[in-house]
């Protein structure tokens, strides 16, 4: 094994890639595998010296171990769940006796105690007679829970190998800053009995801090370096001379919120003013407090981040149903109260969790119950919304700098960075001390934690950076003087820093705290002024510049969107601005792909896994997609055996009924008030003089009469009067297929035989049946059913000799395109004479305003900068269907 030592991480990096990628090159059929904490980093500099990675892999070492767990068929094995954790050492401190430890209830403790028990794991300590009553404890207590595991549960996934022989011949590259813990130097030594084994360390032999965890993993090391100012004084205690920079900057903020508020504020200007991207910016904060204001101020933006986004599951309605339950339940043991909160409608990852529960043996009060429940049952649920161009947002231990970026660092304050590290630990130093005079393996003592985090720092600091901006806060919220760390003090006398430039573009808070005037920019305060009297309204087009945008043909979707915002059709229609594509699956893809399937087999028998090839070879970007990614290719074959169902169904359907295939995918075109529509009708049947339309969707579909007479989900209404006027026949119905894979009943049991019939009628049509009078319609589109149709929304009542569900009569019909037939007009003369408001519709009510509002998925929040002080939904009506349509409406 060769170990490589140096303070110039850069160097070092570029030097043992530009020698592997060589190596690789000559030895195809040979592995190369690069372990690292940040493995996107890595590979961007691979790529400076070639261009594919065929017989090159870069991972994490958690990555890597996993990759190992796979090839050595360890699958069954897993790690000791948070639950497994919490219910153990509750039995542990309950049955057993200690020194040290007696408490009526231990939960609080446990806490404090895992990671201190998966520190005895991963630095292998192993001792017996020991004097020491508390380390006897902690001794009986980590050897008490690994005799209550069995072969298959670890506490580390380092732990999974402890019984592997290892037969790899690959070649590792590791950068092992962060694995200098007992258990995984020895997986690194075993791997190197068979496999050529380079670590890298940042290490140089001298008495900084940031160099003392690494002595005894560098003493036969190898040097490779590049010595710099950076990297001969950082952190040393040895006067420095000011060399002078004109890339470094630094400034003072009231506040920790300010401070980040004006880098972001800076990084916001900067994209404008020097034409940059969001990943030529990385923003370093120190900890955790951090996050939460970075999240808020990068959002207030719109700027994409890498920071994840964590949603408390404490404000979740389950959460809260569970602990309101807890004050009424009589049951004294895990199982018992897990099955009386079953009871509840929770949410499925609760049920989950309660299950598991209820498998635990013993007694627990309610009490401690809720205590168990709120340790065990995860805190926060974690999304990473990985974007083409982000600006890099990590903390210090958890990534790096991207090189040659603009570089920010937050918090250089006095114990915050670097941060204060105290001896308050379950193991003290002197503890620590105590078992290393016995020879004994031990985690690390403050002052190697510190040397740690130093070192964490010090690679930040010496990565190639376009500029370099670091930056303090005066005082915390609580109003406690900060003051400036020894590091900040240290980087100001080894280099010039300029201040940073006042912020041309300022927080909207502080607009409004100076009266949103800015004496010195005269053209900001133009812009403010006319914001203000625009009240955010872009003005309207120019009949010249609305001719120009818009086409002379519209399609019933494109008129959907104007009526739903009038910016979002601008935008997307008139501009044809787009979103960038990324690698996922879009809906509108996998609806052409369902289309088109079941438009060719509807009256076939074709070969469906051969139409979808045919498809995906007809379609490349498709098919690109799908090739690229083992989800999409698991995706599309779930789909095509979804597709085997749904055309079973459509066929019945299609048997039971009189109706007939006559078009699919049928192109049609008419006016509205002399405005030009055209679309494609998915499928149009008929019987004798009677026309239905058919339409497939991925989810479930209705029409909302109110809704449809205000412009919505009108697009199959349209269709069925221009289908009825090209054809000239009457309305049958106009209808909505589901292609979604339906889900049998959890009640039912596995062993009971599936009612086919009940099956059948989960796949029913939505939509509107046109009633004459006659019933022909609907008596030909089900001429089976007795009470209600398993094919069609439709019921009768044999009391009353009526029909019942979502049926239209011709009058009504005729009514409701009427009033859809004018507000398409009044909406295409609003959109020809230019307007294009930010004025996405609305609803008071929460249901109404999902179905409205297209702000949610909308791509364009950035472009519009919706301004609740000035821009408000407008809000639907809710109108009298049933007085408006005339009659009984029995659908309303």
């Amino acid at each position: 094994m060769q170990i490589i030592s140096g303070l110039n991480q850069d160097y070092k990096r570029h030097q043992i890639i530009q020698k592997y990628v060589q190596e690789a090159q000559n030895h195809p059929f040979e592995q190369y595998i690069y372990i690292c904490d940040q493995p996107a980093f890595i590979e961007n500099i691979f790529f400076q010296y070639t261009h594919c990675l065929v017989n090159i892999q870069i991972m994490s070492w958690n990555q890597y171990l996993k990759q190992l767990q796979l090839q050595y068929h360890l699958t069954q094995h897993h790690l000791l769940s948070q639950v497994e954790w919490v219910y153990h050492l509750r039995n542990i401190f309950n049955e057993e006796t200690f020194h040290c430890f007696d408490m009526e209830n231990p939960l609080p403790f446990i806490n404090e105690l895992i990671p201190l028990i998966k520190d005895y794991e991963l630095y292998q300590i192993n001792y017996q007679d020991i004097h020491h009553t508390k380390l006897q404890d902690f001794w009986h207590i980590y050897q008490s829970l690994l005799s209550r595991l069995d072969s298959y549960t670890h506490l580390t996934l380092e732990s999974l190998f402890q019984n592997v022989t290892f037969h790899e011949q690959d070649h590792l590259i590791i950068e092992a800053d962060h694995l200098y813990q007992k258990q995984r130097q020895d997986i690194i030594q075993r791997l190197a009995t068979t496999c050529d084994v380079t670590c890298l360390y940042t290490y140089q032999h001298d008495e900084r801090l940031f160099n003392l965890p690494y002595h005894h993993l560098c003493q036969t090391s190898q040097v490779i370096d590049q010595r710099t100012y950076f990297t001969q004084h950082l952190f040393s205690q040895e006067p420095v001379s000011t060399k002078e920079t004109q890339h470094m900057y630094s400034f003072v903020a009231g506040t920790p919120y300010q401070e980040i508020q004006r880098v972001v504020y800076t990084i916001y200007q900067k994209i404008v003013d020097e034409n940059l991207h969001y990943q030529d910016f990385t923003i370093i904060y120190p900890n955790q407090n951090y996050q939460d204001d970075l999240l808020t101020i990068l959002d207030e933006l719109h700027i994409p981040h890498s920071l994840p986004y964590q949603q408390e599951r404490c404000y979740e309605r389950s959460y809260q149903l569970i602990l309101q339950q807890f004050k009424q339940c009589q049951g004294h043991t895990f199982h018992e109260l897990a099955v009386e909160l079953l009871a509840l409608e929770l949410d499925k990852d609760y049920q989950d969790y309660l299950q598991k529960i209820s498998e635990l043996d013993g007694q627990i009060s309610p009490q401690e119950f809720i205590e168990f429940f709120q340790m065990t049952f995860p805190k926060s649920k974690q999304t990473l919304e990985k974007r083409q161009d982000e600006i890099h947002v990590y903390m210090i231990g958890q990534g790096e700098a991207m090189p040659s970026t603009h570089l920010f660092i937050l918090g250089m304050n006095e114990t915050i960075l670097p941060q204060s590290i105290k001896d308050t630990s379950l193991l003290l130093d002197e503890d620590i001390e105590l078992l290393r005079k016995e020879n004994i393996s031990t985690p690390l003592t403050t002052s190697e934690q510190l040397g740690v985090h130093e070192n964490d720092i010090f690679k930040i600091l010496t990565t190639p950076f376009s500029t370099l901006t670091v930056s303090l806060a005066m005082n915390s919220l609580s109003g406690e003087t900060l003051l400036p760390s020894s590091l900040y003090k240290q980087l100001t006398q080894m280099y010039t820093f300029q201040k940073l430039s006042p912020l041309q573009f300022l927080p909207l808070d502080q607009y409004y705290i100076a009266n949103g005037k800015a004496t010195h920019k005269e053209t900001l305060n133009q812009n403010i002024a006319h914001y203000l009297s625009s009240h955010h309204q872009p003005d309207s087009l120019t009949p010249e510049l609305t001719q120009s945008l818009y086409s002379s043909y519209l399609s019933v979707s494109q008129i959907e969107t104007y009526n739903q915002c009038p910016f979002l059709y601008f935008i997307q229609y008139g501009l044809g601005i787009y979103p960038i594509q990324d690698q996922k699956l879009l809906p509108n893809e996998l609806g052409s792909l369902i289309h088109y399937v079941l438009s060719m087999n509807i009256d076939q028998s074709d070969d469906i896994s051969q139409l979808v090839d045919q498809y995906l070879q007809d379609h490349e970007t498709l098919s690109q997609k799908i090739a690229h990614s083992h989800v999409n290719q698991y995706f599309i074959e779930q789909l095509t055996q979804d597709l085997q169902i749904t055309l079973k169904v459509l066929k019945q359907f299609l048997n039971t009924g009189n109706f007939h295939v006559q078009y699919k995918e049928k192109k049609v075109k008419n006016t509205i008030h002399d405005i030009n529509f055209k679309g494609i009708v998915d499928r149009i049947d008929v019987y004798e003089d009677y026309v239905s339309i058919i339409d497939y969707k991925s989810s479930a579909k209705s029409i909302d009469l109110n809704l449809a007479m205000q412009g919505f989900h009108i697009q199959m209404l349209v269709y069925l009067d221009m289908v009825t006027k090209m054809m000239d026949k009457n309305p049958g119905a106009v209808l909505y297929f589901n292609t979604k894979k339906r889900i049998l009943s959890v009640q039912q049991s596995m062993h009971e035989a599936i009612n086919e019939d009940d099956w059948i009628k989960q796949y029913r049509y939505n939509g509107y049946i046109v009633d004459d009078g006659s019933h022909q319609s609907l008596l030909n589109l089900d001429p089976t059913f007795d009470r209600r149709s398993a094919l069609i929304p439709v019921s009768y009542v044999k009391s009353r000799d009526e029909y019942k569900g979502q049926i239209l009569s011709t009058e009504q019909l005729h009514i409701l395109f009427e009033k859809i037939s004018d507000h398409i007009y009044e909406l295409y003369q609003n959109m020809m004479d230019g307007h294009i408001d930010i004025a996405p519709k609305g609803s008071d009510q929460k249901a109404t305003h999902t179905l409205v509002n297209p702000c949610f998925y909308c791509p364009y929040h950035s472009i519009c900068g919706f301004d609740v002080f000035y821009n408000d939904y407008q809000l639907v009506e809710f109108l009298d269907v049933e007085k408006i349509l005339g009659g009984e409406d029995d659908a309303v």
